[in-house]
């Protein structure tokens, strides 16, 4: 049974640093919304949005080089006894 991977975000982490309910924002990129409908939408800068984004992003981003580094451990020869 494939079991589904945590995110490696925290909206709720994020919604409080950034006083806006970022789930909702997630949700709306999902069903193709662009930043500037969002902006108006929400009443939201901009600039906060590309900041939430790059956070996410860049969370992403350093889950999938950590992944990447486990799995190099579990398959590397020199470690194998």
């Amino acid at each position: 049974m494939l079991r589904k991977k945590k995110s490696p975000i925290n909206p709720v982490a994020l919604s409080k640093k950034y006083k806006c309910d970022v789930g909702k924002i997630i949700r709306a990129w999902k069903n193709g919304k662009n930043d500037l409908e969002l902006s108006k939408m929400l009443g939201i800068n901009m600039y906060k949005l590309v900041q939430i984004r790059q956070d996410i992003t860049y969370a992403h981003e350093k889950a999938r080089q950590n992944e990447k580094k486990n799995a190099s451990f579990k398959t590397s020869l020199l470690l194998k006894p």
